[in-house]
C-alpha cells in the first residue's frame, strides 16, 4: 500500500509565517512613513526656496524698470489657493522671505521666513508659525534672559501653560505674555538697580527686565474677605494665594507651586513696592516671586490719581506703552470667567477698605477688598 503525499502547511507553520510578516511590518512601516514625511518636508522646503528665488529676481527687475509693486506669491510662481499650503511673501532690503503653512498632504508642516538659501520645515502652532517664545523651552528662555540675549523674544508674544490651579488633578490651559523685555539696569553689578528710560533708579523691580504676565484673568478672588486694606499688599490674602510664603502652610502659594510644576523653578525674587492705605505714611516693600501689577505699570503717566502713593516707584511696562492712550484703555481689559475686572496691588491712601483695580471698561478705579474680582499675576525671569 503506497503512502499518500502530504500537502499544505501545518497550523504552526502558518502561525510562524504570520509572526514573521508582522515583524517585517512593524519594522518597515515606520521607516516607510518616515521616508514619506521627509520627502514631503523636502518638497515644501524646495517650494519655499524657489518662490524666494523668483521673488528676488522679480524684485530686481522691477527696481531696474522703476516699477513700485508689492510682490505676492502669485506674482512670482504658479501658486494658487488650491495648493496644499498657504503662502506669504515679504521682501526686506531685496531679501525675500517666504512663509508656507501646510494643509492637505503638508498638514502639520510649515516654513517660517524661508529664503532662497535656507528653508527649515517646522511644526505650526494653532495654524501659524510659532514665535521663538512659543517654541523654546523655559530653560532655553531662562538662559537667554540670563545672558541678556533676548532680542528674538518680542513684547506681546504669548506661550500657553498647563496648570492645575484648582488642585483637582485636571490641568487647564492659560496664556502667558511677554509684558516687558527692556533692561534698565546699573552697570555696577554690586548695585544692580532698575532704572527708567531716563536713567532714574526705580524702587520697584516689577517692570524691569524680562517680565511675563498672565494675558487674562486666571481666577476670581477677594483681596481680603474682611473688607479691609490694612497692611496693604503684604497682608493681603491674594499675595498669600500667589506666593509660597510659609513652607509649613499648605494653603499658600497655590499659583506659584502650580507654575513651578509646569515650567520649573526659574522665577526670580522681585522687590515689589506697593501703595499704602490711609493712616500709613510709607509705601510697602516686599520680595515676591509673583505679584500683581500697579496702575502706573499699566497706564504710565496717564495714571494721574494721587491716591496711589507708590506712583513713581516703577514704570509703564513695554506691552502697555503706546497701547494705552488718553482715548483708549482697551489694552487693559482682561477676561476670565464671569468677570473682566482685575486687581492691582496698590491700596489707596484715601481709605482703609479699597484696593485699586481695572474696570471692565479698561479704566482704573478702587473697590472694596471683599469683592471677588480677577487675579492676573506677573513674574520675572533673570
Amino acid at each position: 500500500m503506497s503512502k499518500q503525499k502530504k500537502n499544505g502547511f501545518t497550523l504552526v507553520e502558518l502561525l510562524a509565517v504570520i509572526v514573521i510578516l508582522a515583524v517585517i511590518l512593524v519594522i518597515a512601516v515606520p521607516s516607510i512613513m518616515s521616508t514619506i514625511t521627509e520627502s514631503r518636508k523636502g518638497a515644501l522646503a524646495s517650494s519655499a526656496k524657489l518662490i524666494a528665488s523668483s521673488a528676488e529676481t522679480a524684485y530686481i527687475s522691477n527696481q531696474t524698470l522703476g516699477i513700485e509693486k508689492t510682490l505676492t506669491c502669485q506674482d512670482v510662481s504658479n501658486y494658487n489657493e488650491t495648493e496644499d499650503y498657504t503662502c506669504d511673501l515679504q521682501i526686506e532690503d531685496g531679501k525675500a522671505k517666504v512663509t508656507l503653512i501646510g494643509k492637505g498632504k503638508f498638514e502639520g508642516m510649515a516654513v517660517c521666513g524661508g529664503t532662497k538659501e535656507e528653508a527649515e520645515v517646522e511644526e505650526p502652532i494653532n495654524g501659524k508659525c510659532p514665535t521663538p517664545f512659543e517654541k523654546d523651552s523655559w530653560a532655553t528662555i531662562k538662559a537667554a534672559v540670563t545672558a541678556r540675549d533676548t532680542s528674538k523674544y518680542k513684547v506681546g508674544d504669548t506661550k500657553t501653560v498647563e496648570l492645575d490651579i484648582n488642585d483637582d488633578g485636571t490641568d487647564e490651559t492659560y496664556t502667558l505674555r511677554i509684558a516687558n523685555n527692556s533692561h534698565y539696569t546699573n552697570e555696577d553689578e554690586n548695585n544692580n538697580e532698575c532704572k527708567d528710560t531716563t536713567g532714574n533708579a526705580l524702587a520697584s523691580e516689577t517692570a524691569c527686565g524680562f517680565v511675563v504676565e498672565f494675558a487674562d484673568i486666571i481666577i476670581g478672588k477677594s483681596m481680603n474677605s474682611t473688607g479691609t486694606n490694612l497692611g496693604g499688599w503684604p497682608a493681603s490674602a491674594v499675595r498669600k494665594y500667589l506666593n509660597d510664603l510659609d513652607p509649613n502652610d499648605n494653603t499658600d502659594g497655590v499659583i506659584y507651586n502650580a507654575l513651578v510644576s509646569a515650567i520649573g523653578n526659574i522665577i526670580i525674587p522681585t522687590s515689589v513696592v506697593s501703595g499704602h492705605e490711609r493712616g500709613v505714611t510709607t509705601n510697602y516693600t516686599t520680595t515676591d516671586k509673583l505679584y500683581l501689577l500697579s496702575p502706573e505699570e499699566v497706564y504710565g503717566s496717564l495714571f494721574t490719581d494721587s491716591y496711589d502713593d507708590s506712583k513713581g516707584s516703577s514704570r509703564q511696562l513695554d506691552y502697555y506703552n503706546g497701547k494705552i492712550t488718553s482715548s483708549d484703555n482697551s489694552a487693559a481689559i482682561k477676561n476670565g470667567g464671569s468677570t473682566s475686572m482685575w486687581w492691582f496691588r496698590s491700596a489707596p491712601s484715601s481709605d482703609t477698605s479699597n484696593f485699586c483695580n481695572v474696570m471692565n471698561t479698561g479704566n482704573w478705579n478702587g473697590i472694596n477688598s471683599s469683592n471677588v474680582i480677577g487675579v492676573s499675576p506677573a513674574f520675572r525671569l533673570g
